[in-house]
């Protein structure tokens, strides 16, 4: 049996189970090249196909993240809830952006291309979603030009639902409880359940407009970055911030019994508009918005990125705390946007009842098309995954590996242990491009698509901000550590394989590891074990011999406002425009 997960939104993904085996996943944006994509996923529906060896045709089933018809009920009822401070969403303004946003007819026909994170307009983008779900089957077979029979039914998922099972029934537990948090799904902007063997029980979820997803998204505008993308740069910037804006921050979440929250809505407006907007209260009390620009942050904003950051993790933790003694479970696992928020996830381990933690790599709503997948294939009596569930995408050999290097002209060898190559050259400062075997999914370089650096020296994170990944200097670096060493160097040891938890660096290791250690002390910790990842568990293992240090420091395969590299070629392509050192492409090496 197979079954087509699809999700469209912003990161579009696609993914393919067949009897329970995930056979393949990977983000739209991966093999279009366009950032954060969210278009039809057709170029991910066609290479999952292609690696699983099949058509369309063979297709059982098609998995869609959204319902629709939901989404226009809860609209609508909003709508009304919220009047007269809804009738501004008539005025279909830009959010935060200059110009106008796109109009209905203009939506509709975009297929889901955006200037920016709120050129759309709302009823044209539930329209929009509502002709996606009625009409699927007809827009799959067109976008990747299909002509031949089709037998598969169309699923519509309940969002929250696809995000729950894409942590629950990849978890390694029988049992869990589930927290899923977001901006906006189906009406409802945090779930809360339980796993129980093959089975996810709801217990509450939080409708729209009290959403913790949004009140990030709309603070990451004001500070002049994208919502919806850039809420990890302002988690960054956060550590720069002092405790002065923190009280008045907590203003904005009220924390009511039972776990409950809500956001104290007069000081935001996108309940009124549908967009990524602060309330001219927020700005009276706050200031101006910071201009949307490259330019160093003052300190002011800074402050209010630390005081968000507080404010997210006190409620996330007010919220866990209470499903925990509710439910008695001991094991958490979660997903959505918020949980890419790997600081509060570190707290939410080390500080709350549950003893065990568990989120995949794509935790957001690219991870929600490999949920609907799975939910509707355990749903048809297929058994939960076992296997791999980071290393989803697509692997290339050798001779396409040889071909890249010869068209760029690069002298290049094939090394005799291309770990301990790798390793050298990492402890004699120079920075790698690391390119190996499965693409991994997710937002995150988890040690196939990744550039490697020394995490001892002083200036490897200034070199790989300014002169690799062109991106603001505030932003951190994460350590690759061998999973059997991790407790030597972080407050915790606790398994971290998809970088989705933040730990303390213990103090006196601190000066020994500065490249991957932020300013707060931290660092965002990616544990390596032989099992998960042998050839980059071996290359970490003769770096420590080298060194005496059992880590590396790990990016993302990429250039600024670039996709994670897929192919042999693209690799290439960023090795050559960027100051990497040298690249470690399969079994080859190139060096400049």
């Amino acid at each position: 049996m197979y079954v087509l997960g699809i999700n469209q939104h912003h990161d579009s993904a696609a993914a393919l189970v067949r009897d329970g085996e995930i056979v393949a996943f990977l983000e739209e944006e991966r093999v279009s090249r366009v950032k954060h994509d969210g278009t039809f996923p057709a170029k991910a529906v066609r290479t999952c196909l292609e690696m699983a060896g099949i058509t369309l045709s063979d297709v059982d089933h098609v998995a869609y993240f959204w319902q629709a018809r939901k989404e226009v009920t809860h609209a609508l009822t909003h709508f009304v809830r919220h009047l007269p401070d809804t009738l501004a969403v008539f005025r279909n303004d830009a959010g935060t952006y200059d110009g106008k946003a796109a109009g209905m007819a203009a939506t509709l026909r975009s297929g889901g291309i955006q200037s920016h994170s709120d050129d759309y307009h709302v009823g044209g983008a539930l329209l929009l979603h509502l002709r996606r779900s009625l009409t699927l089957k007809k827009i799959l077979c067109e976008a990747i030009g299909h002509t031949g029979p089709v037998k598969f039914k169309v699923h519509l998922v309940d969002h929250h639902i696809s995000h729950a099972a894409s942590t629950y029934l990849l978890s390694p537990f029988d049992r869990a409880a589930i927290i899923t948090w977001d901006g906006i799904g189906n009406g409802t902007s945090t779930y809360l359940g339980v796993g129980t063997g093959d089975r996810i029980r709801d217990i509450r979820r939080v409708a729209f407009p009290h959403s913790l997803g949004a009140l990030y998204a709309c603070v990451t505008s004001y500070l002049g970055f994208h919502p919806t993308r850039d809420e990890g740069k302002v988690m960054g910037l956060a550590a720069y911030g002092r405790p002065e804006h923190v009280a008045a921050m907590s203003e904005l979440v009220r924390l009511l019994p039972d776990g409950r929250y809500e956001l104290d809505l007069s000081w935001f407006r996108h309940h009124a508009t549908g967009k990524h907007q602060m309330s001219p209260k927020f700005v009276e009390r706050f200031g101006p918005p910071r201009a949307r620009s490259r330019d160093a942050v003052p300190q002011h904003y800074a402050d209010i990125a630390y005081g968000l950051q507080v404010t997210l993790e006190e409620a996330g933790l007010h919220v866990a705390r209470w499903l925990q003694e509710h439910t008695g479970e001991t094991n958490l696992v979660t997903a959505g946007g918020v949980a890419l928020n790997s600081v509060m996830n570190g707290r939410l381990l080390l500080e709350t009842g549950f003893e065990e933690f568990f989120a995949q790599p794509a935790a957001a709503d690219d991870g929600s098309a490999l949920g609907a997948a799975l939910s509707v294939s355990v749903g048809h009596g297929a058994p939960r995954p076992t296997g791999e569930y980071i290393f989803l995408g697509p692997s290339y050999g050798e001779a396409e590996m040889e071909k890249a290097l010869a068209d760029a002209g690069l002298a290049y060898r094939r090394a005799d242990e291309i770990t301990d190559t790798t390793a050298s050259a990492l402890a004699d400062g120079k920075i790698v491009g690391w390119f190996q075997g499965r693409m991994e999914c997710g937002p995150r370089a988890l040690g196939n698509r990744s550039i490697l650096g020394d995490p001892r020296g002083k200036d490897t994170k200034d070199r790989l901000n300014e002169k690799v990944k062109h991106r603001e200097t505030f932003r951190p670096f994460a350590p690759s550590c061998l999973e059997e060493r991790s407790g030597e160097y972080f407050a915790s040891g606790y398994r971290s394989p998809v970088m989705l938890l933040v730990f303390d660096v213990l103090e006196h290791q601190r000066e020994r590891v500065p490249a991957i250690t932020h300013a707060d002390g931290t660092a965002r910790v990616q544990t390596v074990s032989a099992a998960d990842n042998p050839l980059y568990h071996r290359m970490i293992t003769r770096f420590d011999e080298l060194t005496g240090v059992p880590m590396v420091v790990n990016t993302s395969f990429n250039d600024n406002e670039e996709p994670i590299v897929c192919t042999p070629a693209e690799a290439v392509s960023c090795y050559l425009r960027t100051d990497m050192d040298a690249l470690a492409l399969g079994p080859f090496w190139t060096e400049k």
